[in-house]
Formats: C-alpha cells, sequence, structure tokens
C-alpha cells in the first residue's frame, strides 16, 4: 500500500491560489516548439487559473492554434538555492471562457487590471487541468491527478457572491481587521473581492491581499463560523 503523499493536493492548489504570477508553456504556433511567457494569474472557485489575454499577444495565438499548455507557479526562498522552494506545474488545455463572476475573481487578484480588462482585444482564459507536477525540493516530489487537486466546491460557488454581499455590508470592520491585523495591510475600507474553499481576496485600491483559512471549507455553515473565528482572532490582536 502506498504511503502518504509527499506533496499534497490541497498544499498544491493552496499554491496556486496564492499565486499572482507564473509562467505560461505554450506551444508555438511557428514551429510547434515551446514558448514560455510571464503571465498574471488568478484562480476560480475550484482552483482552476485564470488568465486575462490580450489577442495581439504571441501566446495567446499560440493557444488559438493549439489549446495545450501548461502553467508553472514558483515560491522562492528569501536566501540560498531558488530550487529548494515549492514549485507546482499544471498541464492541460485553455479554453477562451465569459462565464459571470470570472472577471471579479481574477481583478481580487489583480485590481490593477481594471483598465484594460474590458478591452476588446482582451479575453480570460482558463486552463483545464489533467496532471499536475508539485516539486518542494529534495525527496518532495509528486505527479497528482486532476481530481486530486480541484476536487468540487459547488456550495461554495453557490454561495459565493451572497457570502461577498454580506460581508461587506453588515461586517465591513471585520474585513477590515483580516486586512489589517492578520495580514499586516494599511487602514482603509478593505473589501472582500472573491471567496473560495481555501480563503478570500481582499482589495483597497490597487492592493490586493490573500486571507487564508486554516483548513478547506465545503459548505456555507463551514464558511460562517471560519470567517467568524477569524473575526474573533483579529479583534483580539486589536
Amino acid at each position: 500500500m502506498a504511503g502518504p503523499k509527499s506533496f499534497s493536493g490541497d498544499e498544491a492548489r493552496r499554491l496556486l491560489r496564492r499565486a499572482r504570477t507564473g509562467t505560461l508553456a505554450s506551444l508555438n504556433r511557428d514551429g510547434g516548439g515551446p514558448y514560455a511567457s510571464l503571465v498574471n494569474v488568478a484562480s476560480d472557485v475550484a482552483g482552476a487559473t485564470l488568465l486575462l489575454l490580450s489577442a495581439l499577444a504571441w501566446h495567446t495565438k499560440n493557444l488559438d492554434a493549439d489549446p495545450r499548455a501548461s502553467i508553472m507557479v514558483a515560491e522562492l526562498p528569501e536566501a540560498g538555492d531558488a530550487l529548494t522552494g515549492p514549485r507546482i506545474t499544471v498541464m492541460g488545455r485553455f479554453a477562451k471562457v465569459e462565464e459571470a463572476g470570472l472577471r471579479r475573481r481574477y481583478l481580487a487578484r489583480h485590481p490593477a487590471a481594471a483598465m484594460y480588462a474590458g478591452f476588446g482585444d482582451f479575453a480570460f482564459w482558463r486552463l483545464v487541468p489533467e496532471k499536475v507536477h508539485a516539486v518542494a525540493g529534495f525527496g518532495r516530489i509528486e505527479t497528482l491527478e486532476a481530481a486530486e487537486v480541484f476536487p468540487p466546491t459547488d456550495e461554495i460557488a453557490d454561495t459565493e457572491e451572497s457570502a461577498i454581499a454580506h460581508l461587506n455590508e453588515d461586517h465591513g470592520l471585520a474585513v477590515r481587521l483580516y486586512a489589517t491585523k492578520l495580514l499586516g495591510g494599511r487602514d482603509g475600507e478593505w473589501k472582500v473581492a472573491a471567496i473560495d474553499s481555501d480563503g478570500a481576496d481582499l482589495v483597497l485600491g490597487d492592493a490586493s491581499l490573500r486571507l487564508e483559512f486554516e483548513r478547506r471549507v465545503e459548505s456555507a455553515n463551514d464558511l460562517r463560523s471560519t470567517l467568524a473565528a477569524l473575526a474573533a482572532k483579529a479583534r483580539r490582536q486589536r
């Protein structure tokens, strides 16, 4: 019987959610060779990678011709060998998407992109994952199936928008404390812009902070109790 994995699906998904940039590897439409480019990344409620791409970019033209691609994100150590830091490569196929809520979730990670997100030559793309390769230094290497990293999140997806509205309208002080006391953000009228099973994204102007939950939440009741506990923790630090 196989032992526990050295890098779990939850760890991989959370690393992807924390990332703000990544390397997109697409197949060059002129000859099919690999082409790597720097991109801003966000995630949908389930954790799948979202990109906002210009139709003029090489990588977008590559994806139009062949949707097979991968995204690599990494967290580099402050010192020493960069290869000791964790990194995740998600392999799959990209598809252009226009679902409600994706723009909001992307801008929750990249508020400054609001100035061009509505331009006619920009569109959102989502990576439909097939395999995930995770590395966190010597001896911590795993290849995971997509289902191990991206489990269903139907109830959280269904309640996300109402939960965001409730927090911003009725619990503004708690949101402010999340940002300032738990995350070290500057004081101001922070707003919740996105929620998922692993955490929430808070925004203030062009600033964005990621509030991570200690454990994965799978229901509306679970979400309420988690947020209440975080609010209590923040108040104790006042």
